[in-house]
């Protein structure tokens, strides 16, 4: 998040096999400029014979034990992400524990890349106790693995499902609250009418984007804010807000927008969708394509 990026993920942005912008990159981390090893997780990717490798989208102390954990990576060789129609449709993935022995019994994830300009797989696994495991999966016959860390709860800043959504007074276009610009999108999107508060004063869902379309550090925050808009009419009774990661782009991108410290934030984008009660019923991490956000809106 040093420089505007465009709204395409380049796979020039996203290198793998042995650098050091594997794990840097893929984070997306908003303050978290201590690397991989100092957000608290690993960003193993172990390159095939053929070259290709799991690309994470996911990083720093994100998932708690006992809790359900989406980890959406990406298949890519050393110059980044394929292109979709390279990537497998689907990869069967299976769970190894801190020792290495098998979790359960493989998963099935499909490719999603409806509306986006690349593709990704979110994976989604349970596991009960802190520790690093391993997804382990075979594309062409090769195995291939990535290593994720699962956290106590105590570890973890991050807002989680279950919790109470802050009414917070976030910037609108009548009143911007010191964020300049409240939206960096290229025109600036419409998700800016209503504070937080007012929204849960509404009663209605919410769809809360937090993202910066012009200076996102993997380039995809412009593409999942156009997913989200794309979707829009289809949900007529869910309240879509979209909130930027800087208070002021163009003077310092070490000051951060009101959000990001009482979501716990340390990535972007991040997607918070809230029941009419409320409480945050899920959040969509990093990247989303359409059919993966209509059936999570549909769970509120």
């Amino acid at each position: 998040m040093r420089a505007p990026s465009s709204h395409l993920l380049t796979r020039r942005q996203v290198l793998l096999g042995g650098s050091a912008a594997a794990g840097a990159v893929l984070l997306g981390a908003c303050g978290d400029d201590g690397g991989a090893g100092a957000s608290g997780t690993t960003s193993t990717a172990v390159p095939l014979a053929s070259g290709l490798a799991l690309a994470q989208f996911f990083g720093g102390p994100t998932f708690i034990a006992g809790r359900e954990a989406r980890l959406p990576f990406g298949v890519a060789d050393q110059d980044g992400l394929l292109a979709t129609e390279d990537t497998p449709e689907r990869l069967s993935v299976q769970i190894l524990d801190p020792d290495g022995s098998s979790l359960g019994t493989p998963i099935e994830v499909g490719r999603h890349a409806d509306g986006l300009p690349r593709a990704y797989f979110p994976l989604r696994v349970t596991v009960d106790e802190p520790g690093i495991y391993t997804a382990r999966t075979e594309i062409d016959g090769a195995a291939t693995e990535m290593s994720f860390q699962i956290h106590a709860a105590d570890d973890v800043t991050v807002i989680q499902p279950g919790a109470s959504m802050p009414a917070l007074e976030t910037p609108t276009t009548t009143d911007a609250r010191g964020v300049n610009p409240v939206c960096t999108d290229e025109p600036a999107c419409p998700l800016h009418d209503v504070t937080v508060a007012e929204a849960l004063a509404e009663g209605a869902p919410i769809a809360l984007l937090v993202a910066t379309p012009a200076f996102c550090q993997i380039a995809i925050c412009g593409p999942v804010l156009d997913v989200l808009l794309a979707v829009r009419g289809d949900h007529p009774g869910v309240r879509f807000l979209h909130a930027e990661v800087y208070a002021d782009p163009a003077k310092d991108l070490q000051v951060y927008a009101p959000i990001i410290a009482p979501l716990g934030l340390h990535f972007e984008p991040c997607l918070v969708l809230v029941g009419t009660d409320g409480v945050v019923a899920d959040r969509v991490d990093t990247i989303y394509d359409r059919t993966e956000l209509q059936a999570r809106l549909d769970l509120i």
